[in-house]
Protein backbone atom coordinates (compact mmCIF):
# COMPACT_ATOMS: atom_id res chain seq x y z
CA UNK A 1 0.00 0.00 0.00
CA UNK A 2 1.65 3.38 -1.08
CA UNK A 3 0.36 5.94 1.48
CA UNK A 4 1.04 9.79 0.58
CA UNK A 5 1.35 11.53 4.00
CA UNK A 6 0.96 14.96 2.81
CA UNK A 7 -1.23 16.74 0.39
CA UNK A 8 -3.34 19.82 0.37
CA UNK A 9 -6.48 21.64 -0.40
CA UNK A 10 -8.97 23.94 -0.08
CA UNK A 11 -10.46 26.37 -1.79
CA UNK A 12 -7.64 29.18 0.43
CA UNK A 13 -7.95 32.96 0.91
CA UNK A 14 -4.36 34.00 0.72
CA UNK A 15 -5.10 35.22 -3.28
CA UNK A 16 -1.50 36.59 -3.82
CA UNK A 17 -0.02 33.03 -3.01
CA UNK A 18 -1.50 30.48 -6.07
CA UNK A 19 0.31 27.66 -4.39
CA UNK A 20 -2.25 28.34 -1.73
CA UNK A 21 -5.71 28.94 -3.48
CA UNK A 22 -8.45 26.65 -5.36
CA UNK A 23 -7.19 23.46 -4.81
CA UNK A 24 -10.19 20.78 -4.27
CA UNK A 25 -10.00 17.47 -3.33
CA UNK A 26 -10.72 16.12 -7.40
CA UNK A 27 -7.24 17.29 -7.51
CA UNK A 28 -5.79 14.58 -5.31
CA UNK A 29 -8.30 11.91 -6.19
CA UNK A 30 -7.02 12.45 -9.92
CA UNK A 31 -3.28 12.67 -8.84
CA UNK A 32 -3.75 9.63 -7.11
CA UNK A 33 -4.79 7.89 -9.80
CA UNK A 34 -1.92 8.52 -12.06
CA UNK A 35 0.60 8.24 -9.80
CA UNK A 36 -0.81 4.51 -8.46
CA UNK A 37 -1.45 5.90 -4.71
CA UNK A 38 -3.49 3.98 -2.09
CA UNK A 39 -4.36 6.56 0.80
CA UNK A 40 -3.83 10.22 0.72
CA UNK A 41 -3.83 12.63 4.18
CA UNK A 42 -5.37 15.29 3.01
CA UNK A 43 -4.73 19.00 5.14
CA UNK A 44 -5.91 22.15 4.24
CA UNK A 45 -4.04 25.14 2.63
CA UNK A 46 -2.94 28.02 4.78
CA UNK A 47 -5.98 30.28 6.54
CA UNK A 48 -5.57 32.83 9.13
CA UNK A 49 -8.85 30.53 10.82
CA UNK A 50 -9.04 26.67 9.63
CA UNK A 51 -12.76 26.72 10.99
CA UNK A 52 -13.87 26.32 7.25
CA UNK A 53 -11.07 24.34 6.31
CA UNK A 54 -11.45 21.89 8.37
CA UNK A 55 -15.22 21.22 6.97
CA UNK A 56 -13.45 21.25 3.79
CA UNK A 57 -11.71 18.17 4.66
CA UNK A 58 -14.10 16.67 6.72
CA UNK A 59 -16.64 16.99 2.78
CA UNK A 60 -13.62 15.22 0.84
CA UNK A 61 -12.63 12.39 3.45
CA UNK A 62 -16.98 11.72 3.16
CA UNK A 63 -16.72 11.85 -0.69
CA UNK A 64 -13.54 9.21 -0.65
CA UNK A 65 -13.60 7.43 2.77
CA UNK A 66 -11.51 4.49 1.17
CA UNK A 67 -9.00 7.09 -0.71
CA UNK A 68 -8.19 10.40 1.57
CA UNK A 69 -7.45 10.84 5.77
CA UNK A 70 -8.18 14.07 7.17
CA UNK A 71 -5.34 15.97 9.24
CA UNK A 72 -6.33 18.83 10.97
CA UNK A 73 -4.39 22.09 10.85
CA UNK A 74 -5.15 25.37 13.07
CA UNK A 75 -3.58 28.28 13.81
CA UNK A 76 -2.05 29.09 17.17
CA UNK A 77 -2.45 32.41 17.43
CA UNK A 78 -5.66 31.88 19.10
CA UNK A 79 -4.55 29.01 21.35
CA UNK A 80 -8.48 28.35 22.56
CA UNK A 81 -9.94 28.18 18.87
CA UNK A 82 -6.86 26.06 17.79
CA UNK A 83 -7.47 23.81 20.98
CA UNK A 84 -11.54 23.21 20.14
CA UNK A 85 -10.91 22.87 16.53
CA UNK A 86 -7.92 19.93 17.34
CA UNK A 87 -10.46 18.13 19.40
CA UNK A 88 -13.51 18.23 17.31
CA UNK A 89 -11.08 17.18 14.43
CA UNK A 90 -10.08 14.17 15.90
CA UNK A 91 -13.11 13.29 18.27
CA UNK A 92 -16.25 14.40 15.99
CA UNK A 93 -14.10 14.29 12.06
CA UNK A 94 -11.97 11.37 13.10
CA UNK A 95 -8.60 13.08 11.64
CA UNK A 96 -5.60 10.81 11.91
CA UNK A 97 -3.10 13.56 12.40
CA UNK A 98 -2.34 17.64 12.53
CA UNK A 99 -0.11 19.57 9.99
CA UNK A 100 1.07 23.10 11.48
CA UNK A 101 3.12 25.32 9.33
CA UNK A 102 5.50 26.69 11.88
CA UNK A 103 5.77 30.30 9.74
CA UNK A 104 2.10 31.12 9.43
CA UNK A 105 0.37 28.75 11.75
CA UNK A 106 3.10 29.25 14.91
CA UNK A 107 4.96 26.98 16.96
CA UNK A 108 3.46 24.43 19.09
CA UNK A 109 2.76 25.31 22.66
CA UNK A 110 2.31 23.32 25.78
CA UNK A 111 -1.59 23.12 25.91
CA UNK A 112 -1.39 22.40 22.45
CA UNK A 113 1.32 19.39 22.72
CA UNK A 114 -0.60 18.63 25.91
CA UNK A 115 -3.61 17.72 23.70
CA UNK A 116 -1.83 16.03 20.62
CA UNK A 117 -0.31 13.83 24.11
CA UNK A 118 -3.64 12.69 24.51
CA UNK A 119 -4.64 11.42 20.89
CA UNK A 120 -0.91 10.29 20.08
CA UNK A 121 -1.78 11.58 16.50
CA UNK A 122 1.13 11.97 14.22
CA UNK A 123 2.11 15.95 13.79
CA UNK A 124 3.83 17.18 10.45
CA UNK A 125 5.92 20.68 10.82
CA UNK A 126 6.69 22.11 8.10
CA UNK A 127 10.20 22.82 8.36
CA UNK A 128 12.81 25.21 7.20
CA UNK A 129 16.49 24.87 6.57
CA UNK A 130 17.12 26.63 9.78
CA UNK A 131 19.59 25.44 12.61
CA UNK A 132 17.39 26.92 15.63
CA UNK A 133 14.25 25.16 13.86
CA UNK A 134 15.88 22.16 14.17
CA UNK A 135 17.07 22.22 17.50
CA UNK A 136 13.43 23.35 18.32
CA UNK A 137 11.79 20.22 17.09
CA UNK A 138 14.02 18.09 18.37
CA UNK A 139 13.31 19.57 21.53
CA UNK A 140 10.05 19.73 21.13
CA UNK A 141 10.24 15.62 20.45
CA UNK A 142 12.11 14.85 23.38
CA UNK A 143 9.61 16.77 25.55
CA UNK A 144 6.62 14.44 24.28
CA UNK A 145 7.46 11.47 23.12
CA UNK A 146 3.63 10.23 22.54
CA UNK A 147 3.46 12.17 20.01
CA UNK A 148 5.07 10.95 16.55
CA UNK A 149 6.92 14.19 15.09
CA UNK A 150 6.80 14.27 10.87
CA UNK A 151 9.71 16.71 10.28
CA UNK A 152 7.73 17.73 6.76
CA UNK A 153 10.73 18.10 3.94
CA UNK A 154 13.55 16.99 6.44
CA UNK A 155 14.77 20.55 6.31
CA UNK A 156 15.50 20.35 2.27
CA UNK A 157 12.83 22.85 1.68
CA UNK A 158 14.01 25.73 -0.31
CA UNK A 159 17.67 25.32 0.97
CA UNK A 160 19.25 25.74 -2.32
CA UNK A 161 22.16 23.21 -2.91
CA UNK A 162 22.85 22.79 0.93
CA UNK A 163 22.07 19.15 1.99
CA UNK A 164 23.24 19.64 5.48
CA UNK A 165 20.04 20.72 7.18
CA UNK A 166 18.70 17.49 6.19
CA UNK A 167 21.18 15.17 7.67
CA UNK A 168 20.61 17.73 10.88
CA UNK A 169 17.30 16.25 10.95
CA UNK A 170 18.24 12.75 10.05
CA UNK A 171 20.30 13.15 13.12
CA UNK A 172 17.01 14.27 14.84
CA UNK A 173 15.31 11.00 13.59
CA UNK A 174 18.11 8.98 14.38
CA UNK A 175 18.59 10.04 18.05
CA UNK A 176 14.82 10.72 19.12
CA UNK A 177 12.17 7.98 18.91
CA UNK A 178 9.18 9.91 17.65
CA UNK A 179 10.69 11.67 15.39
CA UNK A 180 10.23 10.61 11.69
CA UNK A 181 10.67 13.07 8.44
CA UNK A 182 9.23 13.20 4.92
CA UNK A 183 9.62 13.24 1.24
CA UNK A 184 7.63 16.06 0.50
CA UNK A 185 9.90 18.48 -1.73
CA UNK A 186 13.19 17.38 -1.10
CA UNK A 187 15.09 19.39 -3.48
CA UNK A 188 17.58 16.46 -4.66
CA UNK A 189 16.34 12.41 -4.47
CA UNK A 190 20.33 11.78 -3.36
CA UNK A 191 19.18 13.60 -0.14
CA UNK A 192 16.68 11.18 0.86
CA UNK A 193 19.32 8.34 0.63
CA UNK A 194 21.49 9.99 2.55
CA UNK A 195 18.95 10.74 5.56
CA UNK A 196 17.87 6.66 5.58
CA UNK A 197 21.53 6.42 5.81
CA UNK A 198 21.84 8.24 8.84
CA UNK A 199 18.27 7.61 10.44
CA UNK A 200 17.18 4.35 8.92
CA UNK A 201 14.49 3.94 6.10
CA UNK A 202 11.99 3.12 8.77
CA UNK A 203 12.13 6.68 10.39
CA UNK A 204 10.99 8.20 6.46
CA UNK A 205 7.21 8.71 4.91
CA UNK A 206 6.74 8.99 1.99
CA UNK A 207 4.75 12.79 1.09
CA UNK A 208 4.49 14.46 -2.08
CA UNK A 209 3.11 17.76 -0.79
CA UNK A 210 0.61 18.10 -3.34
CA UNK A 211 -1.23 19.12 -5.85
CA UNK A 212 1.59 21.43 -6.39
CA UNK A 213 4.19 18.97 -6.67
CA UNK A 214 2.60 15.43 -8.22
CA UNK A 215 2.87 12.76 -6.07
CA UNK A 216 3.65 10.52 -9.20
CA UNK A 217 6.94 13.02 -9.01
CA UNK A 218 7.99 12.21 -5.55
CA UNK A 219 7.63 8.45 -6.41
CA UNK A 220 9.98 8.75 -9.04
CA UNK A 221 12.71 10.30 -6.35
CA UNK A 222 11.99 7.52 -4.39
CA UNK A 223 12.80 4.67 -6.91
CA UNK A 224 15.74 6.12 -8.30
CA UNK A 225 17.16 5.81 -4.42
CA UNK A 226 18.91 2.39 -4.23
CA UNK A 227 16.58 1.07 -1.40
CA UNK A 228 16.13 -2.66 -0.84
CA UNK A 229 12.03 -3.70 -1.63
CA UNK A 230 11.68 -4.18 2.57
CA UNK A 231 12.85 -0.20 2.70
CA UNK A 232 10.95 1.36 -0.09
CA UNK A 233 7.82 -0.60 1.27
CA UNK A 234 8.67 0.80 4.54
CA UNK A 235 8.69 4.67 3.09
CA UNK A 236 5.76 4.09 0.75
CA UNK A 237 3.31 3.02 3.52
CA UNK A 238 4.63 0.38 6.28
CA UNK A 239 5.58 3.39 8.84
CA UNK A 240 3.04 5.27 7.61
CA UNK A 241 0.31 2.68 8.19
CA UNK A 242 1.96 2.49 11.75
CA UNK A 243 1.62 5.82 13.02
CA UNK A 244 -1.81 6.64 11.60
CA UNK A 245 -3.13 3.12 13.33
CA UNK A 246 -4.19 1.60 9.94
Amino acid sequence: MIIDTHFHIGKGEQLGDPYQVDKPYRLAVEQMAEAGVDKTCVMPVAYRDYEGALEEIREAVAAHPDKLIGYARVNLADEERALRQLRRSFEEYGFRGCKISTGGDGFPTRRFMDAMSEYQRPLLLHTYADLQFIEAAGQLARGYPKVPIILGHMGGFASGFWPGYVKLCAVEAQQVDNVYLDTALVFLHGWIEVAAEICGAEKIVFGSDGPVAHPAVALKQIELCGFSDQERNMILGGTARRLLGL
